[in-house]
């Protein structure tokens, strides 16, 4: 764990460095120095670190082996339902960094600059506080996208980091074609789809009423959700509590946070023009937080949403009185690393294996 732990006092060093330097554009090179310190830390894991990180080196040697006639096929034989050739657009990205290493290691490398950079851009050009960004990913999102997964980790870089300004931007012909790009990686972000077309959507009081009428409902009905979101999203036979994989804590903890934006969402509203947006990320995040309490099937889904607290949080924390609002950002930092103290987490480098 001690790993972490240091990332994070680093992250606070180089925001305290850069407050302080007279560096045009300090912002920017702490952001980049920060996704540096992730990279390393991702891309020179240990393939003991990780769920899956055997698994995908197993995935890794299977496409050495595979034709790219075979791969392309199942492209064009994938769909929804059919398991055949599952996610083919991450075996086409497998064997196009093949045609230049065959290092699974060098492979983790790149998935780690690529997503990365990519959250950096994005938290550069969101984050009311890059450091609270940063530290939110560091206790609660990274244990998936940095030392997990390697398809829904490259999806989520491209649907959420480059699709998120293509939403905000009214651009829908790039934004579906980034989408396409991310499905064929991994259906699941089909679920980030719907935010173009209500990201203009008015937060009206009415509208607030229905969002929490649908949390409500869904917290009541979620079990019977099970059977048909749980197989579109591949894992239809995974009826396992998600509190077995000691995970309920980390749910029951987005579910609060989204019910705190809910309440402050007052506060700053008028701040930003994606404020709207935000909200309806939240109330999907919300929702989908309330789900994967009950089932880990929904984590696939609840883990697009759940990013946007990186930027959201710091809109809120900002919307407390200028006097207080160092000690809320200290005492919710205080808490994340808490939460990451009690999860423990081992951490290994693959030259040390």
């Amino acid at each position: 764990m001690a790993i972490y732990l240091i990332n994070i006092a680093l992250i606070l060093f180089w925001r305290m460095y850069f407050s302080r330097t007279k560096i045009p554009n300090a912002r920017k090179y702490y952001c980049g120095v920060v996704a540096l310190q992730w990279i390393l830390i991702s891309g020179l894991r240990d393939w003991s670190i990780g769920t899956d990180t055997y698994n995908y080196n197993t995935m890794f040697e299977e496409a050495k082996v595979t034709a790219w006639r075979t791969a392309f096929q199942n492209i064009f034989g994938y769909s929804l339902q059919n398991e055949l050739g599952r996610d083919p657009g991450y075996t086409i990205f497998t064997k196009l960094f093949q045609l230049f290493s065959g290092r699974y290691q060098l492979f983790l490398i790149v998935i780690a600059v690529l997503f990365m950079s990519l959250m950096a851009a994005w938290i550069y050009k969101n984050s009311a506080s890059p450091c609270t960004s940063f530290i939110l990913f560091s206790t609660l999102f990274y244990s998936f996208y940095a030392i997990t997964g390697h398809r829904q980790t490259i999806a989520t870089a491209l649907v959420v980091f480059l699709g998120y300004e293509l939403i905000k931007q009214r651009k829908f012909w790039s934004f579906m074609a980034v989408a396409l790009v991310a499905f064929l990686i991994h259906k699941s972000s089909l679920a980030m789809v719907p935010l173009y077309f209500i990201a203009k959507l008015p937060v009206t009081l009415g509208y607030k009423f229905l969002c929490a009428a649908a949390v409500v409902l869904i917290a009541v009905l979620g079990k019977r959700l099970y059977g048909p979101v749980a197989r579109w999203i591949g894992y239809g036979e995974q009826y396992i509590d998600y509190a077995e994989g000691g995970a309920e804590l980390y749910a029951t903890l987005l579910v609060l946070l989204c019910i705190v934006i809910w309440l402050m969402y007052p506060g700053f509203k008028n701040r930003r023009k994606d404020a709207p947006l935000l909200f309806h990320i939240n109330t999907m995040t919300l929702i989908s937080g309330l789900l994967v309490i009950q089932n880990q099937s929904f984590m696939r889904i609840q883990q697009y949403f759940s990013l946007f607290l990186m930027i959201t949080i710091p809109e809120v924390i900002n919307t407390v009185k200028r006097e207080y609002r160092l000690l809320v950002y200290l005492l919710f930092g205080a808490v994340m690393i808490a939460y990451l103290i009690m999860q423990n987490p081992q951490y290994q480098f693959f030259f040390m294996g």
